[in-house]
């Protein structure tokens, strides 16, 4: 059945639907037809309607209206003032960006395609090279799937009973460290070859301030949802609510709130979130097949026999999720495999918000890792730049995420002492 779900996802039909198909015909092979199909009758409103998950939609929204509205063309120009004065300074006000943009959106593919095609033509101006150029757009985006609000960490969350507020808090640390290692990147290959991105000209204080007073929304949306989730004034679903409702509010007294943004913002959001849903309830058909299977059993005892202490075994899980990632997107992977992960994780005692930021980053790395790298893709299709070229550009940002990667796994403390501070 794995196989049959894997070739309907060649075949190009939706992963929700490929996860249902697989699943009713393992059921109906492990049980019976009827037992399958009532599945399909009961799984739809048993997930949709759970309450956790309406975080989803709401900061879907809150990315939306900041994306429709325009404000993310400023929160560029802000780092681009600031930063652009450096070599290489405009792939870092791209990487500033897209960790802004992220934390306001939770999106990593609409940090992309946001900043994407302005950051590329801005670089192109100033000859930088296309190939760095591109690398470190599509590596700055994927901090839309670590830094909260973060759809991967509810679902992650959701589908291991996690607390989705330790989740968001213990991404912050990890989040800005990728930052900084992304801009260390940068630094040192602008250092070896200055080529790659010659500084541009200063620009005045005057211009600088005034393009950071237009971004003060960031800093109030960021500070009203992480802080509200950390101080318990509300839940990450609330956050999601009130988030999506305090940029609304900017919008209208920015006068950047019109019918067509109204709109088009509603629309776009409810066609995400009926994407996401659909695989949530085709996974949960698959996922009721796997549990009939017995492979959780099979996979969690036979792991945990292994003669390898507990942080090798993590070591080797992860690493699996790199050649997993570069073929299903992290939403999909994740809903097929934490069901059969997690209890090896749980019988080994590691903290699970732990891994929880650990296996969003292997998400991340998956993001710009070839064949399938979804933010390569986003790329390539909106600027001229070819696949091949964005993935070498890449490469250097993939090894700075894999030394990260080893350095949140010797200092676990860099995820958890935020969440420490919560107790």
């Amino acid at each position: 059945m794995i196989g049959v779900f894997l070739l309907l996802v060649v075949l190009r039909m939706p992963i929700g639907f490929s996860f249902a198909t697989a699943g009713l015909l393992g059921v109906a092979l492990l049980r019976t037809l009827g037992g399958g199909i009532s599945l399909l009758g009961t799984v739809p409103y048993a997930e949709s309607a759970n309450y956790i998950l309406v975080a989803i939609p709401m900061f879907v929204l809150m990315g939306q209206f900041i994306f429709n509205s325009g404000l993310s063309s400023e929160l560029y120009d802000a780092c681009y003032k600031w930063f652009g004065r450096f070599r290489g300074g405009l792939a870092l006000s791209t990487v500033g960006a897209c960790t802004f943009f992220a934390a306001c959106t939770g999106s990593s593919m609409a940090a992309v395609g946001t900043i994407g095609p302005t950051a590329m033509h801005e670089m192109k101006r100033f000859n930088y090279e296309p190939r760095f150029a591109a690398g470190s757009i599509v590596s700055g985006g994927t901090l839309g799937i670590l830094i909260p609000p973060s759809i991967a960490f509810i679902v992650y969350g959701y589908l291991c009973a996690v607390s989705i507020g330790e989740l968001f808090i213990a991404g912050i640390l990890p989040g800005l460290f990728i930052a900084l290692m992304l801009a260390l990147t940068i630094y040192l290959l602008c250092l070896r070859n200055p080529k790659l991105g010659p500084a541009a000209l200063p620009f005045p204080w005057k211009e600088m301030l005034a393009a950071g007073q237009k971004v003060w929304w960031v800093f109030l949306v960021l500070g009203v949802v992480l802080g509200g989730i950390y101080a318990g004034i509300f839940t990450p679903t609330e956050a999601g609510a009130i988030g999506a409702f305090i940029v609304f509010i900017i919008l209208l007294l920015m006068r950047r709130m019109n019918w067509k943004t109204l709109v088009s913002s509603l629309k776009d959001s409810a066609v995400t979130t009926c994407m996401i849903f659909t695989i949530f309830i085709g996974a949960k058909v698959f996922n009721v097949f796997i549990g009939l299977s017995g492979i959780p059993l099979l996979v969690t005892t036979w792991i945990g026999g292994l003669p390898l202490p507990p942080l090798a075994i993590l070591v080797i899980i992860l690493i699996a999720y790199v050649p997993l990632g570069c073929f299903i997107d992290s939403l999909p992977l994740f809903i097929l495999t934490l069901p059969v992960i997690f209890p090896v994780i749980d019988l080994l005692g590691i903290n699970p918000t732990w891994f929880g930021v650990l296996l969003v980053l292997m998400a991340q790395i998956s993001l710009i890792t070839p064949p399938v790298g979804m933010n390569v893709y986003v790329l390539a299709g909106i600027t001229d730049v070819p696949m091949d070229q964005i993935f070498r550009g890449a490469f250097p940002f993939l090894i700075a995420f894999l030394i990260a990667l080893a350095i949140l796994i010797a200092f676990p403390q860099i995820s958890l002492f935020l969440p420490g501070l919560m107790m």
